[in-house]
C-alpha cells in the first residue's frame, strides 16, 4: 500500500484534514496520470501562466517540463497574484482506479530588508 492513500477514512468519506488557506486542488490531473504517479508529497512544482485554446488565462502547474494540472477557474483571481511562483505538494490521493487528487500550497516569497525578494524555505 502506498503511503499517501487514506484508505479507511477517505473511502468511507470520514477523512477530515485541515489544509492551509493558500492551498488548492489541481484541476485536470486525471489527464496527466503518468506525471502524477511520480509526484510525491513535499515535491516543489512550478506555477506559470500558459494560455491555451480552452482558457486564455490558464495557470499551469508543472514538474520540470511535465504538466501536472491547472489552477481551478474559481480561484484563479486569487492565485494569479503569486504567478510566476512555486507550489509544494501537500496531499496526494488515489481516489479510485487511476483517478488522482493532488493538493498544493503556494510557497510564499519573503522580502528582505533591502526590499528584494528572497525565496522562502522549502
Amino acid at each position: 500500500m502506498t503511503d499517501w492513500r487514506r484508505v479507511f477514512g477517505f473511502e468511507k468519506h470520514t477523512y477530515v484534514q485541515s489544509f492551509p488557506v493558500t492551498s488548492f486542488l489541481l484541476s485536470g490531473v486525471s489527464f496527466y496520470k503518468d506525471t502524477i504517479k511520480d509526484i510525491h508529497i513535499g515535491d516543489v512544482l512550478d506555477m506559470s501562466f500558459e494560455p491555451n485554446k480552452y482558457d486564455s488565462s490558464a495557470i499551469i502547474i508543472k514538474k520540470l517540463t511535465d504538466i501536472c494540472g491547472y489552477v481551478p477557474e474559481h480561484i484563479k483571481d486569487k492565485v494569479k497574484l503569486h504567478v510566476p511562483s512555486q507550489v509544494k505538494v501537500i496531499d496526494k490521493r488515489l481516489v479510485e482506479n487511476n483517478i488522482y487528487s493532488l493538493r498544493v500550497d503556494i510557497i510564499e516569497k519573503e522580502v528582505s530588508e533591502n526590499g528584494h525578494l528572497k525565496s522562502a524555505p522549502v
